[in-house]
C-alpha cells in the first residue's frame, strides 16, 4: 500500500477547488491520496494507465496547494543557494498569481 498523503477531511475540504473534475477522477484521486492505494492498482481497477492516474493525483494536489492550473511542477536537485533562489521565485510568482486572481474577482 502506498503512503497516505492527506486525511479524508483535508481531501473533502478542497472539493470546491477541483473545478470540473469528474466524480470518477475525484474518486481515483481519493483512493491514492487518502486510502493509500498504489497508483498502479488504481489504474488497473479503473482501466487507466499509471501516468493518467498520476496526472489526476497531481491535479488534486495542485488544487490542494492553490497552484494555478497552467503551472508546471519541476523537481530538480540544486545547491542550497540556488534552491533558495527558486523558492523565492516561486513565492513571487505565487503572489503575482494571487493578485491577478483577486483583481479578476473584483472585476478589474
Amino acid at each position: 500500500m502506498a503512503k497516505v498523503l492527506m486525511t479524508a477531511e483535508e481531501f473533502d475540504s478542497i472539493g470546491e477547488r477541483l473545478g470540473r473534475m469528474t466524480a470518477e477522477s475525484v474518486a481515483i484521486a481519493r483512493e491514492v491520496l487518502v486510502d493509500g492505494v498504489a497508483k498502479v492498482t488504481v489504474a488497473e481497477r479503473h482501466g487507466l494507465t499509471k501516468p493518467r492516474v498520476g496526472a489526476i493525483v497531481e491535479r488534486v494536489l495542485a488544487a490542494a496547494h492553490d497552484v494555478p492550473r497552467d503551472w508546471v511542477r519541476v523537481e530538480v536537485w540544486l545547491p542550497p543557494e540556488l534552491a533558495q533562489q527558486v523558492r523565492e521565485m516561486e513565492a513571487r510568482a505565487r503572489a503575482r498569481a494571487k493578485a491577478a486572481s483577486d483583481s479578476d474577482l473584483l472585476g478589474r
